[in-house]
C-alpha cells in the first residue's frame, strides 16, 4: 500500500446485487486492512434484504433519500446526514422509504466487499433467492435470521 489511493467519480468496482449497486471506493487494499468504503444506490423494493448478522461492525451515512435500518429488533429511520453504527454480530437489514436512497457504507476490516463480490457473482451463476442465504453463509461468516431461507 503506497501513502494514498485516490479513486476519481465514476471508478471503483461496481457490483449488480439484488437489492442495490454497490461501487467498492477504497477497498482493504487501499486502507492496510483497516476498513472499507462502498457507495450504495437502492431503489425501493417489497422486501428488504434478509435479515443478518455480520462479523464486522459497520456504519450507515446516509446521502439521499430516505432508509429504515431494522437493527437488533428495533428500526431507525435516517434521513440525509444521518449515521448509525452497528457492531459486529448485530442481526440487521435496511428498507428503502423513498423512491431510491444513496449511502455510504463503512466496514471495518476486509470481509465486506469480498462477500458482496461473491453474492454477484453467484447471482450470475443464477440461483435462486432462497438458496442464497446458506450458501453464502457457509463462505463467509454471516448468520441469516428468521425468515431469510437458512436453517
Amino acid at each position: 500500500m503506497s501513502g494514498f489511493h485516490l479513486e476519481r467519480s465514476g471508478s471503483g468496482t461496481r457490483l449488480s446485487l439484488p437489492d442495490a449497486d454497490v461501487t467498492v471506493l477504497s477497498s482493504h487494499e487501499h486502507t492496510g486492512g483497516a476498513y472499507e468504503l462502498m457507495l450504495v444506490e437502492a431503489p425501493r423494493l417489497g422486501e428488504p434484504p434478509p435479515l443478518h448478522a455480520e462479523s464486522w461492525a459497520k456504519t450507515y451515512h446516509l446521502l439521499r433519500g430516505r432508509i429504515r435500518v431494522h437493527v437488533d429488533g428495533a428500526s431507525c429511520d435516517l434521513a440525509p446526514g444521518d449515521s448509525l453504527d452497528i457492531a459486529a454480530g448485530t442481526m440487521n437489514t435496511f428498507s428503502v422509504l423513498t423512491a431510491n436512497a444513496v449511502f455510504l457504507l463503512v466496514s471495518a476490516g476486509t470481509a465486506m466487499s469480498g462477500f458482496f463480490s461473491d453474492l454477484a457473482g453467484v447471482l450470475r451463476e443464477q440461483h435462486a433467492q432462497a438458496e442464497l442465504p446458506p450458501l453464502l453463509a457457509g463462505r463467509h461468516d454471516i448468520r441469516f435470521g428468521e425468515g431469510s431461507g437458512s436453517s
